[in-house]
């Protein structure tokens, strides 16, 4: 036995395994594609380097003094030593892979549920046998949620009707016995009704998965062609990936090889013609029937071609910041906006919370919205800022998981690596501009989804969508200009 285990301790397997796994090591680099090559030609050099130097330590000599035997032996520790960290390096890359592959996807997640008011008599599936239904026939995969109900209730009535108005008086109303919700407008419902979760009981749900992604075929070069990418945020109840209100709607148009970039935001109140609908309401409703109807109905607003989508919760801003080890942000006056801790006015290093705060302080502005809007764009550059130094690479794992389950995007995982690794090999510094459409607040009735109801909506000024719709044209063009 001793002499079958004896190669284990051998010089030369123990050498072996630390080459082994110094050659896992940088293949799992090479594969995540984001380092640029003089970075893995030093890596790689130095690994070679250690194995040899490691070698000359263990390779045994010639017995002459206590010392020269405890040579191989201290050789043969720090080999040990190194492999381990060499798995662990392995374990740190694929667990960051394994993180970027989450936040990769091209769908969106609708949840359909079946309520009914409380105080009815309704408690399972099958006391609604012969009853009657309500339902809006223009919903995202409403056919397929019909469907799985009817495998639950043999025979049911069904009521169509349209509007979040009509589906909630009805119920209220007993004009149906139970009404058929997207849960993403769950909000958008209490606004209308407040007292509708207290009122109501859920008896049933069911989940679809909704294919989103923007485009089928992409023909740009990231690295040469300016693009353009929307940003969704949201501060929903569920998962980052379920339909849901848009609560912060920014296109950002990137022109990667000037390092330059366009921040243009959107109010969430802006009223817009829904692409689905091809009827007005605020652009945050679009988010209602998913993310290619939000990016379709971008695209028709400001008469541009957006390339890919990302989805970020507010909590992920959090996990972000401080995943980063803070951000410097620019304050154009004195807040107390978290936790009693004030935000002073010039350059505030700030963590996740303040950077949240931050984020969403309106009422201490005179401009509300417009201005929260700004301070968006600013935690926002930030965090590019932070991202694009040479000093990501040592939060690499921590960012991705510190945004797994509250990010999701539809660009691919080696388009990320290719900007990443550009960033890494040029270390350019980026250059930002902001703009914002305005408008004019309306308190009216009309809207697509609540058209009965007296809303605030924001009415685009037409000259100042075409201004951005210039901003934007020429970011992509490579043109110089100035945003007033």
């Amino acid at each position: 036995m001793k002499k079958k285990l004896g190669f284990m301790t051998d010089h030369r397997f123990i050498i072996g395994v630390q080459i082994v796994l110094s050659i896992i090591l940088m293949i799992s680099i090479i594969f995540v594609k984001v380092l640029p090559m003089r970075y893995l030609i030093v890596i790689g050099s130095f690994l070679a380097v250690l194995a040899l130097l490691v070698y000359l330590v263990a390779k045994p000599g010639p017995i002459v003094s206590r010392k020269v035997q405890k040579r191989p032996l201290a050789g043969k520790i720090i080999s040990i030593v190194i492999s381990i960290f060499l798995i662990i390096g392995c374990i740190f890359i694929q667990s960051g892979k394994a993180a970027y592959n989450k936040v990769t996807s091209e769908y969106d997640y609708v949840t359909y549920s079946l309520v009914v008011r409380k105080n009815s008599k309704y408690k399972k599936m099958d006391d609604l046998l012969k009853k009657t239904v309500g339902y809006n026939p223009n919903g995202t995969k409403i056919n397929e949620a019909l469907n799985r109900l009817s495998k639950k209730v043999s025979n049911y009535g069904v009521s169509e009707l349209y509007g979040v108005e009509a589906i909630v008086d009805a119920l209220y109303d007993k004009k149906v016995d139970a009404i058929l919700i997207n849960e993403g407008s769950r909000d958008l419902v209490t606004d209308y009704k407040k007292s509708f979760d207290k009122d109501t009981r859920v008896i049933w749900t069911t989940k679809f998965k909704s294919y989103n992604k923007i485009k089928e075929e992409k023909t740009l070069d990231v690295l040469k062609d300016p693009f353009c990418v929307y940003i969704s945020g949201i501060d929903s109840r569920g998962s980052v990936q379920e339909v849901s209100r848009s609560d912060v709607n920014i296109l950002m148009t990137i022109n990667v090889p000037e390092h330059k970039v366009l921040l243009t935001s959107i109010p969430r109140d802006a009223y817009v013609t829904l692409a689905d609908a091809s009827q007005k309401d605020k652009l945050t409703h679009s988010g209602l029937t998913g993310t290619q109807n939000t990016v379709k109905t971008v695209e028709n607003f400001l008469d541009v071609d957006i390339s890919y989508y990302a989805r970020v919760n507010f909590e992920s801003l959090v996990e972000v910041v401080d995943a980063l080890g803070g951000v410097d942000v620019y304050s154009d006056k004195d807040l107390s906006v978290w936790n009693g801790q004030p935000i002073k006015e010039g350059w505030n290093h700030m963590n996740g919370q303040m950077a949240l705060a931050f984020s969403r302080e309106r009422h201490a502005y005179t401009t509300g919205d417009r201005h929260r809007a700004q301070n968006q764009q600013a935690v926002l550059q930030a965090i590019i800022r932070k991202m694009a130094s040479p000093a990501i690479i040592t939060h690499y794992t921590d960012i991705l998981k510190s945004i797994e389950g509250t990010f999701v995007t539809d660009m691919p995982m080696n388009e990320m690596a290719r900007i990443a690794n550009d960033q890494l090999n040029t270390n350019a510094s980026w250059s930002f501009q902001s703009s914002m459409v305005a408008g004019n607040g309306l308190m009216m009735k009309g809207g697509y989804y609540m058209p009965d109801t007296r809303l605030y909506y924001l009415i685009p000024d037409e000259n100042s969508v075409e201004q951005n719709k210039q901003y934007i044209k020429k970011m992509l063009k490579g043109e110089e200009f100035t945003v007033e």
